[in-house]
């Protein structure tokens, strides 16, 4: 059967795809990736299409600022085959479209990510030359009936939390957060490298977020220790980001600022709540045994080095 691949947007989907695949994205969600993209963002998708209009492949491309952060030179792509489709050749189309676009755009390394439990497209991703870089780990802590202690121990040290929406709602202090967010984030394992993303980019992309959920420790006026938790859905907070200043790690901040997205999720009346970690990240999983998150299965990273 003759297949096409075409490059999809938001706009262009209804008239190229004349059947959806419940497996693959539909316009809505390009039109969320879309918006997600800034000015410095290159973003491509693709769809392979049966001469039906049967959606059976689809692929992403984005260089830039992206994910939010991406080394220059690199690119985070997504290649996703309806199964019914598979081993029929589909992916390795999607794959070397992607490839002639990220030489056009000055691309040498293209970034994946696959679940370790997923051997089948470990297999054909390392077939097709990526080569696995890392390795995270998803965590999930259910909070029906879950109960969190208060860390009052911390408070003759001076350390009181508060959360960025007891500040002004100022570029000023936007600034000064993610400044702090990039600072701690630095020191996460594979970090290395990658640029600062602009404080546009963090707006846009935190714009809709609950700013309580933006969780601080100070002492004095000094931040100390931050903790992000966003609500995904009705059911479900996700933790994407917790750290603590160099100086005053060791005094168990890192649990007790845990613990406060936890508080936040459930006053939410959120039935759980996940988190990545980086495998070589051995003490942030530490603190979330002992918060009682239980191991799920976790992503490997993949990259494919492809020159100019």
């Amino acid at each position: 059967m003759d297949l096409k691949i075409i490059r999809l947007t938001s706009n262009n989907f209804s008239r190229v795809v004349l059947k959806k695949n419940t497996e693959l994205p539909d316009s809505d969600a390009l039109n969320r990736l879309e918006k997600k993209a800034t000015g410095d963002t290159i973003l491509s998708h693709w769809g392979v299409v049966t001469p039906n209009g049967d959606l059976v492949g689809f692929g992403e491309f984005a260089t830039g600022a992206w994910d939010p952060v991406l080394k220059p030179g690199t690119a985070q792509v997504t290649i996703r085959v309806a199964s019914d489709w598979r081993n029929r050749g589909v992916g390795s189309l999607i794959l070397q479209e992607i490839e002639r676009f990220a030489h056009k755009n000055m691309v040498e390394v293209l970034l994946t990510g696959i679940q370790d439990t997923n051997d089948k497209d470990l297999r054909w991703a390392e077939k097709q030359g990526f080569m696995k870089t890392w390795h995270t780990f998803e965590s999930r802590l259910e909070l029906t009936g879950c109960m969190i202690g208060h860390h009052s121990d911390l408070k003759p040290r001076g350390i009181r939390f508060t959360t960025l929406a007891d500040y002004p709602q100022t570029n000023d202090y936007y600034k000064r957060f993610w400044d702090f967010w990039w600072e701690l984030v630095s020191d996460v394992p594979g970090m290395e490298g990658k640029p600062q993303p602009d404080l546009e980019y963090m707006l846009n992309l935190t714009k809709d977020f609950d700013k309580q959920g933006f969780i601080l420790a100070v002492e004095d006026d000094r931040w100390v220790a931050l903790s992000i938790v966003i609500k995904e859905s009705e059911e479900a907070c996700y933790n994407s980001m917790t750290g603590v200043s160099r100086d005053y790690r060791g005094r168990g901040l890192a649990q007790a600022i845990k613990r406060k997205a936890i508080e936040y999720a459930l006053q939410k009346n959120i039935k759980y709540i996940r988190t990545h970690n980086d495998s070589r990240n051995a003490s942030m999983l530490a603190v979330n045994k002992k918060l009682g998150y239980q191991q799920e299965p976790g992503i490997y990273g993949l990259q494919k080095n492809i020159g100019r």
